[in-house]
Formats: structure tokens, C-alpha cells, sequence
């Protein structure tokens, strides 16, 4: 049933991923090596829209540092809140994707021991599938990889704060 409404399509052999309007392209490592599912737990799609990200133009590599972020959250206190990560990490722009970097000035250790810094198998861009863009209204419009990323520190409220 799920399947249907999700509508996933294979690429023809010349096929580019690119988005359309009528549909999005999801990149298979995000499934495999970063255990991304579909549709969206609410911190992903909070987190995308903070960030104004598509998830389509999220490196695997910053899906992995939510994921991790986030199953590190459930397991202290439960549902990670956005202004916790965003005082770990910020959205950076890599070519024409987007990551999440640790900021230089956090003074705390990072809330995971060992992330790798390179995706494999290296062709990574090159599996994907297709799925309609109407069936994933959770994430936000494509973002401009050349447009100034602004980006601050946010300021948790006390619910937030992990105890």
C-alpha cells in the first residue's frame, strides 16, 4: 500500500537526477548506510525546514550526523530537539549539496566518537531512485546551493535543555 503512494520510479539509463516539480530523486545510500526511512520522523522534516534543505540535497554523510544525533537524543531523554543540534552543527554547503559540519567554537566534544569523512561506494550519485514529489510533502522546497547560508547558534528553552 505504501509503496504505491510513494510511487518510487527507477532512472533510465541516461537519466540525470535531477528534481521536478512532480518529483524527487532519493539517493539509496541515504537508505542503507545512514538508515534513513520514509515517510519522515518529525525532528528529520522540523530539522529540514529549519535549515530550509530539501532532503534530496542532503549529503549522506550529514543524514548520517542526524541520524546518529537523533538515536543519541531517544536514547538520553527522547525527542531531539532542533536548537540541541543546531548547538552541534551547522548546515554547510558542498558544491551543489549540503552537510552539517561541527561548529569550530562548540566547546563541548562531539555526541558521537568516530564518523567517517568520505561515502562508499564512491559512485554514490549515481544510485538513486525517483519517487512523486506529491507523495513527500514533508520536506521543504530545493534551496540554492550558491545562496548565503545564515546560520546561528539558537538558544534552548528549558523543556529543551536535556536533563
Amino acid at each position: 500500500m505504501y509503496t504505491r503512494a510513494f510511487s518510487p520510479i527507477l532512472p533510465g539509463p541516461d537519466e540525470s537526477a535531477e528534481c521536478t516539480p512532480n518529483r524527487i530523486v532519493i539517493y539509496t545510500l541515504s537508505f542503507t548506510s545512514c538508515g534513513v526511512r520514509y515517510p519522515l520522523p518529525p525532528f528529520k522534516v522540523d530539522l529540514l525546514w529549519h535549515f530550509g534543505v530539501h532532503f534530496s540535497q542532503l549529503h549522506p554523510l550529514g543524514f548520517m550526523r542526524v541520524v546518529h544525533f537523533e538515536l543519541s537524543c531517544v536514547a538520553v531523554s527522547g525527542e531531539p530537539p532542533v536548537p540541541l543540534f543546531c548547538m552541534f552543527y551547522k548546515l554547510i554547503s558542498d558544491g551543489d549539496w549540503f552537510t552539517f559540519a561541527k561548529w569550530k567554537h562548540n566547546v563541548s566534544p562531539p555526541c558521537y566518537s568516530f564518523m567517517p569523512t568520505s561515502t562508499y561506494p564512491k559512485e554514490w550519485k549515481s544510485r538513486f531512485i525517483f519517487a512523486s514529489a506529491a507523495r513527500i510533502p514533508e520536506s521543504p522546497p530545493l534551496r540554492d546551493p550558491k545562496a548565503a547560508i545564515e546560520d546561528s547558534v539558537l538558544v534552548l528553552s528549558v523543556d529543551e535543555i536535556v536533563q
